[in-house]
């Protein structure tokens, strides 16, 4: 019986180290994207005044020029309590970006919400299976991306934030 207890201790005790192990190599892996998260928030605060936020979601895509445009995009309140969209552009070093057009926030009020998003991409395209919609920015529009499938193959489209208005770029993604 002794013996049988102590190969259960062992046990219990090989299972906690690699449930922790597990857990440090969950920490290390994604530290560089909690640090990047960290920048955005705190680009948003210094810039723009946020006081407090949410949906935080990094948005990649690429330009003309084959390079990444990257950024963070949270809705959060400004200092007036306002409902606010905020892009945080991030250069190739992955840090926020400076300069004009480095922060950017609308007033949600002002702008499309997701969920008529939803409605006017159902209405243009009834078979289309939505997997995703995001905020974003292609080819310096801010806009919602709408990533979906319809028949056999998926596709992203592009509306504008300020007015829903479809930006004239449908990507269709090869089968794969």
């Amino acid at each position: 019986m002794k013996k049988k207890k102590k190969w259960i201790w062992i046990s219990l005790l090989a299972l906690v180290l690699i449930l922790f192990g597990l857990q440090r190599y969950y920490v290390y892996v994604t530290q560089d994207q909690r640090k990047e998260e960290e920048l955005a928030i705190q680009a948003a605060q210094k810039q723009l005044g946020i006081t407090s936020y949410d949906e935080l979601r990094k948005y990649i895509w690429g330009d003309k020029e084959g390079t990444d445009n990257i950024y963070w995009t949270l809705i959060g309140k400004n200092k007036d309590n306002q409902d606010v969209m905020v892009w945080v552009k991030f250069d190739a070093n992955n840090q926020p970006a400076t300069g004009a057009n480095a922060v950017h926030s609308e007033l949600l009020q002002n702008g499309m919400s997701e969920a008529q998003i939803r409605n006017r991409f159902s209405s243009e395209v009834p078979a289309g299976e939505i997997k995703r919609i995001m905020p974003g920015v292609v080819n310096g529009i801010y806009v919602w991306q709408v990533y979906y499938k319809d028949g056999t193959h998926n596709h992203y489209r592009f509306y504008r934030f300020s007015n829903g208005e479809q930006v004239d770029l449908v990507y269709t993604l090869p089968n794969s």
